[in-house]
């Protein structure tokens, strides 16, 4: 990998803001459900953690850009 390739990781992964309190949502055990599900699916998937970071990096990214569409109450 080459030195640019690791400064462009590094950003990438450094837009996934902290993470937030489950319990400051309406459903937390969906909630927690949710994640669970998506860390055996990573888990699954045989992914490294930073390629699971950058994974959800992406979902982040497609939930915002889709926000319009979702249902976000």
């Amino acid at each position: 990998m080459t030195e640019q390739e690791k400064i462009n990781k590094q950003k990438y992964l450094n837009k996934f803001p902290e993470p937030m309190e489950p319990t400051l949502f309406k459903d937390e055990q969906q909630i927690k459900a949710s994640g669970e599900k998506l860390v055996k699916l990573l888990k699954k998937e045989g992914l490294t953690y930073e390629d699971a970071y950058a994974s959800l990096q992406y979902a982040y990214n497609q939930i915002k850009y889709e926000s319009n569409f979702l249902e976000l109450n």
